[in-house]
């Protein structure tokens, strides 16, 4: 069976990134191509995870998605290999309690609970569109780990008889939808900050000598015997003018035309709402949210 394209259901995206490219492997070593005339040159991989929500199925190859991929490991090895535990289908099981190689549980995985995830990975970033993929989306960033997007991508076997197992390799990539962002690293809320006493001669305000003091040299207004090198002027204050008559009094200007129109997709909420939920001006437009 030949390589396979198909797309996945809408999912979060738990693990890895749509923009930072891989250099090294889960153990902290360089990538390198494995096979054929580039063996063991440096590589990059563009690798993230999707968390599809389960259903009533017992294994994901009974989803039509999984049923596509199983059928290929197995056509692709045709000698049993796929019927091995070891054979690499690139899914988990979100809710499996066993430690992967580098100690970790899925369950204890943010998002993996209740899902099975797939690891997506090619040499290139995938190109990426708005819900419907009428629209590029071409922000830096746009899409964040813990979003909900969609896959198309290809399914293949690996052609490893020491390793068999299929690729799964993403091409294109849908925002579906936002979510939760998920952050990576230590949370600093928890560390801990902030509970320590302060020591003696700790301030919680500035001093008042910490006002940065004006450059040696600069002119002072007002001052009789002019600017002097070397010396730090003290501020001098321009006495205030009286208020203008009534009648010279500029009128103000009349309001701006605002800047940002909100259309009916935006179902109500204001231009600076969003912004404030973290959208941007290139998503609402590219949402149909905003007049671009």
């Amino acid at each position: 069976m030949a390589r396979q394209n198909f797309t996945t259901p809408v999912g979060r995206m738990v693990m890895g990134s749509l923009y930072n490219p891989q250099t090294t492997d889960a153990e902290g070593k360089p990538l390198t191509v494995k096979s054929g005339p580039n063996v063991g040159q440096p590589k990059v991989q563009f690798f993230f995870a999707l968390a599809i929500p389960k259903g009533t199925e017992q294994h994901w190859s009974q989803t039509e998605w999984g049923a596509l991929i199983w059928k290929t490991g197995h056509e692709a090895f045709p000698q049993g290999q796929a019927d091995s535990p070891s054979f690499a289908w690139k899914i988990v099981d979100g809710d499996s309690t066993v430690p992967n190689s580098t100690g970790k549980k899925p369950c204890d995985r943010e998002g993996y609970p209740g899902n099975w995830v797939l690891s997506f990975s090619s040499g290139f970033a995938p190109k990426i569109y708005n819900k419907d993929g009428t629209a590029t989306i071409t922000e830096p960033d746009a899409v964040k780990l813990g979003y909900y997007i969609q896959v198309n991508g290809d399914v293949d076997g690996n052609g490893s008889a020491l390793k068999p197992g299929v690729f799964l390799n993403h091409s294109m990539v849908a925002l579906s939808a936002f979510g939760e962002e998920i952050q990576v690293g230590r949370d600093a809320s928890q560390a801990g900050f902030g509970a320590a006493p302060l020591p003696a001669g700790a301030m919680v305000t500035p001093p008042a000598s910490f006002a940065p003091a004006m450059p040696p040299g600069t002119p002072v207004w007002g001052d009789p015997e002019g600017p002097r090198v070397g010396v730090t002027p003290s501020v001098v204050q321009a006495p205030m003018a009286p208020p203008a008559p009534a009648f010279l009094q500029v009128p103000p200007a009349p309001p701006a035309a605002p800047a940002h129109v909100m259309l009916p997709a935006a179902g109500g909420a204001t231009y600076e709402a969003m912004i404030a939920a973290g959208w941007t001006d290139a998503l609402l437009v590219a949402h149909g949210m905003m007049q671009g």
